[in-house]
């Protein structure tokens, strides 16, 4: 038990240190320095040196002060982390929300159009309905599922993780890890943006941000999405096997995906 309670402890500390404390302090140095600084002086090098130094030498006179700034600063920093993730979880919500409507049916309307330029076919349901394209690519993962096999990804996805070999569930954990990652990084730009009320250059700095973890969102998304989609096509088998339903075509098609949700779905 002392062994397993401190490999637990260590790997608590290295995410608190990594996901948490790094880039928190990161972000109070440049909160401190953008308060320092203000708009007049906002990349002024020797105003920033000399408030630096001042602040310095006034906390090291002072052994007590050195202290408590320094707890005030990983507090800080903790603090910043907590909230980071808490604004990820909002940007994760923002990405596959429905609203706002018009600009949702905007994006389909457009995607229509481009489709009957191109000449080109495909279900109706798998025009835009989100707000983004990953919330988009996302949520084809269950309309592809519905209409290839009559499977509800909601209730398929749990139970098929419970059967996927050990090869493949670290290979979709990193994708999910990744996607997560662009949201924390989407969620500290939106977070150094604040710094902008009295420190401009900080506007672009999280602007930077909020782009990078967007765009990474994107390509973390569809690779997840990807994963989740093959998962599927690959042991659908193995889920109607352990759920006692037959197939007999030797795959799963939409009748026999109707009776594995209706199973699945505890026949409600």
């Amino acid at each position: 038990m002392n062994t397993v309670m401190a490999e637990l402890g260590k790997k608590l500390a290295d995410r608190w240190m990594g996901a948490l404390l790094l880039p928190g302090l990161l972000f109070v140095a440049t909160a401190v320095c953008g308060a320092l600084l203000g708009h007049g002086a906002a990349l002024d090098r020797t105003v920033l040196t000399e408030e630096l130094g001042g602040l310095g030498e006034r906390v090291a006179t002072r052994p007590a002060a050195t202290v408590l700034a320094a707890s005030a600063a990983l507090l800080a920093a903790t603090a910043s982390g907590f909230v980071v993730q808490a604004l990820a979880v909002g940007v994760r919500r923002a990405w596959v929300a429905r609203r706002p409507r018009r600009w949702v049916d905007r994006r389909r309307e457009r995607a229509r159009a481009a489709r009957e330029r191109e000449g080109a076919g495909g279900p109706e349901r798998y025009l835009p309905a989100r707000a983004t394209d990953i919330g988009d690519r996302l949520r084809l993962v269950d309309e592809r599922l519905d209409a290839q096999y009559g499977l509800s990804a909601a209730l398929v996805w749990p139970r098929l993780w419970l059967l996927l070999p050990e090869t493949v569930r670290p290979v979709i954990s990193s994708a999910y890890a990744r996607y997560q990652g662009s949201t924390e990084s989407t969620a500290w730009g939106l977070l150094t943006l604040l710094l902008g009320l009295f420190w401009w250059p900080a506007l672009a700095g999280g602007a930077a941000l909020v782009l990078v973890g967007y765009y990474r969102g994107r390509a973390s998304g569809a690779a997840l999405a990807d994963l989740v989609e093959a998962a599927v096509d690959t042991h659908q088998r193995q889920l109607a096997e352990a759920l006692g339903i037959d197939l007999p075509q030797g795959r799963v098609t939409p009748a026999e995906g109707l009776r594995i949700n209706d199973v699945l779905n505890k026949r409600a």
